[in-house]
Formats: structure tokens, sequence, C-alpha cells
């Protein structure tokens, strides 16, 4: 027997999202825009993706058998597919013909690109003026290197993080987790979006939004470059900055962090680990002597932490609320309670790769809740359906079909 939805869960499923009603003609591809436009998604906004023939680059990257991929499904949940051949001069009138209908378009090409294509910002605001035409690029649209292609690896060294995450200036270089500057550019665009509708909403003007890769970049370093260009120095990464805002290995081989810098929560972390000769040490009694002596309190800490498995460790923390979080794997934080009834995680039904556990939303709106839509579409799935909205008849459909305007393979 089914059981039926809670009366607030189905409150929740009834309710228009945020951006219900706004149209986004999407022509990212890869990472950074297409995880942009995912969470405009996720808001409520119907989001065309115009993609080549085959389908853009993301839809055969870690390609399964069954024809699901990861990098696709990740960055593409919940749009439409059309597909567009701009060899072909009739793929070019479907776009403009489609302008007037679309409030967001969301492009990350090279500068200039759409220009050549009749689509660029100056070129669309003649057809709609109050567009919100955004652009995401590597390197931003000015400067010397604007015009050069990027990724995010490469977009990350330029950053300076390398060396922030690695061993500092001269050191090795770390790079961190593949995409990090693709999503963080994502979600400031996606910021930058928002904005910009709310800024038409208030004074019915369009704009171009401008995001990079490195433009995120700099956003997400704020406090190590702001002491840096105060102070000159870059310190790199360091395994434990603070002796109690760490990790530290268990009897088992797991890991417990802990973050208790303030005078209260050493206190309490001292009580719920059973060391009152730690609280009572002279060279321990304050912030500043903990971090003089910081290595000296992690030669301590890590011999206690070794006397029990992990979990043996979390209740005395948490019952003397000291925070702290057991080091989790994807398997570990994908089985977490935590995550699901936050809905950070949910599961969805797709009509062609069954069901599914996907990231959901990352933010809740009381009122107007956002959701996920779907999975990432199939290729040219909504061909017929978008043309038949714009006027096109079935004659007329047929013949881009003929002239390979519309062709998806």
């Amino acid at each position: 027997m089914v059981q039926a939805p809670e009366p607030e869960a189905l409150n929740q499923a009834l309710r228009p999202s945020a951006l219900e009603g706004v149209r986004v003609l999407d022509f990212t591809r890869a990472q950074q825009g297409p995880f942009a436009t995912l969470l405009l998604a996720d808001m409520g906004a119907e989001v065309i993706k115009v993609e080549p023939p085959g389908g853009e680059m993301g839809r055969s990257n870690g390609l399964d058998k069954d024809g699901f991929s990861s990098y696709f499904e990740g960055h593409n949940r919940g749009k439409k597919s059309l597909t567009l051949d701009f060899k072909v001069p009739e793929a070019i009138e479907v776009i403009k013909r489609m302008i007037p209908t679309v409030d967001i378009i969301v492009e990350n090409f090279r500068p200039g690109v759409m220009d050549r294509l009749g689509l660029g910002y100056e070129q669309v605001k003649e057809i709609r003026p109050d567009i919100i035409y955004a652009s995401a690029s590597a390197w931003g649209r000015m400067g010397p290197w604007a015009n050069r292609g990027g990724y995010d690896h490469v977009a990350q060294a330029f950053s300076g993080v390398m060396y922030e995450q690695g061993e500092g200036p001269g050191g090795e270089p770390q790079a961190l987790i593949g995409g990090f500057a693709d999503q963080i550019g994502a979600m400031l665009l996606a910021f930058g979006i928002a904005t910009a509708l709310a800024v038409r909403e208030r004074d019915g003007i369009g704009q171009h939004v401008d995001g990079s890769l490195i433009g995120g970049m700099v956003a997400m370093q704020s406090k190590q470059l702001v002491e840096f260009l105060r102070t000159g120095k870059q310190s790199g990464f360091q395994r434990r900055r603070a002796a109690t805002y760490t990790n530290y290995e268990c009897a088992d081989g797991k890991h417990v962090a802990i973050a208790a810098n303030a005078q209260d929560q050493w206190e309490r972390f001292c009580d719920a680990i059973e060391a009152p000769h730690l609280k009572a040490d002279e060279r321990f009694a304050e912030p500043f002597g903990r971090a003089k002596h910081k290595d000296e309190l992690v030669e301590e800490l890590t011999a206690i932490f070794r006397t029990r498995p992990m979990e043996e460790w979390l209740q005395p923390l948490a019952d003397h609320d000291v925070p702290y979080a057991p080091v989790l794997d994807y398997a570990g934080m994908s089985e977490h309670p935590q995550y699901w009834a936050n809905d950070y995680l949910v599961e969805i039904d797709t009509p062609h790769l069954g069901r599914m556990r996907v990231p959901g939303p990352p933010i809740h709106m009381s009122e107007t809740p956002p959701r996920v839509q779907g999975a990432g579409p199939i290729l040219g799935v909504n061909n017929e359906e978008i043309l038949l909205e714009l006027g096109y008849s079935w004659d007329e459909i047929a013949h881009l079909r003929e002239t390979g305007a519309t062709r998806s393979a």
C-alpha cells in the first residue's frame, strides 16, 4: 500500500517555484554555464537547452552503456532539449523567432562567437530590449587573455588557489576537486542572473551579466586574498592550522573533525574527551597559548583520539555541545539522514534512466519552494513542442528537418 503524502509535502508540491513562468534560452555546454542554468531550473524556470547535432560535449563525458552520464546529469537536470545546427541559416532564424518569448539568454562561448552568429547581446537587445543576457567565460571579457579558451583546471592554476591548497609559493601546487572553479563560477552567474531579474522587475530594464571562472575564484578566496593584499604573505596549505580546528584519526582508522577554537568550546571539549589535565595545563589555558604550543597539543590529542573508535567519540562530543562531525566519504554522506531530511539529496523518477538519487536544491524558500524538475533531457526531445509553441506549422517543422536545421544526429 502506497502511503499518502503528508499534507505539508503535498502543499509544497502544489506551490509554484520562485522562477515559474521565467523562460531561459541556454546555449551553454560543459560545466560552468550548464550548472548555472540548472540552478535556475531548480527554482522553477523553464530552461531550453540548445544543442548542436549529436548533443553538447557533456553528454559523452563518462557515458555508460545505459546512456547515463554523471557529468551530464549533474549539470543539466530539469531542462528541455532543442537541437539546432547553426551552420544552417534556418536554425538561426528559429532562435531569432524565439528571443521575444524568453526572459534570459545564457551562453559560455568565447567572447565574440555569439556576435558572429548574429546573436550577441547588442543584436539580441534590438529584438527584446529588456532581455537579460548572461555570459560565462574563463578569463572575463576584458584584458589580454579575454579571447583565450579555458577550463576549470587552468583557471584554478591561474587563480593562486593551487599554491594556497598546496605547499605555498615555491612549493608543490595542488588542485582542488575537479570542477571547483566551474561550480563557484556557476553559482555566482546564477546569482547575477537572479539579481538582474530583480532589477528588471523594479526598473523595467534588461542588461548583460558577465561572469568568469577566475572571477569566481577571486570571490572564493576573499579572506586569503585580502590577507595577501594587505601583508604580501601567502601561507599555503597547513595540515593543521589549529590543534582544535582539525581532524583526528580514531582507533578504527576513521576520523572525527572538531572546531572548538572558542574558549568555552575548548573547556567543553576537554570535558567531552575526559582530559582534565589538558584543561589545567597552563600551556593550553587560553587561545594564544594553544596556538603557540600547537604541536604539543596535537600530539596529546592524537594519542587520546586513538584510544577509541570514531563512533564512541561522537556522543560525548554532542553531549558537551562541541562542534564536530565524522569525516565522511561519499558513501557515508549519501546515507546520512541529515542530507535527506533537508532534501539536499532526493530521489526522482526518469523516463529513460529509471529511479535516481540526485542532489536536491541547495537552498529552501518557504513560499516558492524549489524542486528538481527531472533528469537531463533526451537529445532533441522537445524540438516539435518548442517549434509548435513558436507558431511553426507541421509543414515548416518538416522543412526544418529536411534542411538539417533541427537534426539531432
